[in-house]
C-alpha cells in the first residue's frame, strides 16, 4: 500500500509578492510597537522623577501637591526649561 500526498504547486510570483508585502507590514507593526513601548518606558521614568521633585517642593515649602505642580510648571516656563529638566535640578540640589 502506497500513500500519496497531494503535491503542492509552487508559489506563483504574485503569491510570493503578497507574502512579502504582508511580512513587511508585520515587521513595520512590530517596530512601531517596540517604539511605543520604549516611549512609554521613558515617560514612566520621567513621570517618577517629576513626582520626586514635587514631593521635595511639598516638604520644603509646605505645599499641596497641586501647588507644588503649579510651582514647578511656572518655574519651568519662567526659566524656559522642560519640566523634566527642572525636576532633575530640584532632585539634585533640593531647591528650585
Amino acid at each position: 500500500m502506497t500513500l500519496s500526498l497531494p503535491a503542492e504547486a509552487p508559489a506563483t510570483p504574485a503569491q510570493r509578492s503578497d507574502v512579502r508585502i504582508e511580512l513587511d507590514q508585520l515587521q513595520a507593526r512590530a517596530r512601531s510597537a517596540e517604539d511605543r513601548a520604549d516611549n512609554l518606558e521613558r515617560a514612566l521614568a520621567t513621570n517618577r522623577r517629576i513626582g520626586i521633585a514635587i514631593g521635595i517642593l511639598m516638604c520644603q515649602r509646605q505645599l499641596t501637591d497641586d501647588q507644588a505642580i503649579a510651582t514647578l510648571k511656572a518655574e519651568s516656563q519662567h526659566r524656559n526649561m522642560k519640566v523634566r529638566e527642572l525636576a532633575e535640578t530640584v532632585i539634585s540640589t533640593g531647591t528650585l
